[in-house]
């Protein structure tokens, strides 16, 4: 009884949760993201807000004097040179476009399956409490139910804005810790949909554990609470 007390002792200490604490902020910022990389995702949409209305570009060369004294560097710990920052820029936008064409191609994907199959108005298909006419007394005169739209199905089964304080997605709920904070959405799948830096920040995380067959809010929590929110598994 004694070895077990103090197995499960050794399980639970300090040391042990510090290392896998260690490991996993490792699975959320790999070693091959520089610290340039990643402030660059989570700066992303104020950078991009600035080019637009200056229209002279990002000032690398002032930012890789800022970034000395901000600890943020490449992957290999040298220091940041303009034309490496302006490469590391364009990378980091090329990616973000890639994450939100894939998730269009999904979206795309799944009206285009729900369009086109065939049982799609029977009466097990349709939401609790969403029934159509009957099948047998259906005349000429009866108006066709139509497919169910996403937007129907968000209304119905999932909230997918904090704009009513909650989201419920299919695998998590998220909460506004403030009531008057700034109102965000959501996918079905649990990701942000980018829309501030903070957001975009989340949204690449989240897209990591997808990716890698993760939860999707593991080691996010820190996130959350920047952006007045906080999250859980439905």
């Amino acid at each position: 009884m004694d070895d077990e007390k103090e197995g499960a002792k050794r399980a639970g200490s300090p040391d042990r949760s510090r290392k896998l604490e260690e490991i996993l902020q490792r699975v959320a910022r790999p070693r091959w993201r520089s610290p340039l990389f990643l402030w660059l995702v989570e700066h992303h949409d104020t950078l991009r807000r600035n080019e637009a209305e200056t229209g002279r570009g990002v000032p690398w060369g002032e930012l890789c004097g800022e970034f000395v004294g901000l600890g943020i560097t490449l992957a290999d710990g040298r220091a940041v040179k303009p034309s490496t920052a302006r490469i590391t820029w364009q990378r980091v936008r090329k990616e973000l476009a890639r994450v939100e064409e894939r998730r269009a191609r999904e979206r795309a994907e799944r009206e285009r399956r729900f369009a086109t199959d065939p049982r799609r108005n029977m009466p097990s298909r349709f939401p609790k409490g969403e029934y159509g006419p009957p099948l047998a007394t259906t005349t000429a005169t009866t108006t066709p139910k139509l497919p169910m739209t996403l937007e129907r199905q968000a209304e119905l089964g999932l909230q997918l804005s904090t704009a009513e304080g909650v989201v419920i997605t299919k695998v998590t709920r998220v909460f506004k810790l403030r009531p008057d904070g700034p109102d965000y959405v959501f996918r079905e799948n649990g990701a942000i949909v980018p829309s501030t830096n903070l957001a975009s920040q989340l949204a690449i995380r989240q897209e990591m554990n997808i990716d890698s067959g993760r939860p999707v809010d593991l080691k996010t929590e820190h996130v959350y609470e920047k952006l007045g929110l906080r999250s859980e598994y439905r």
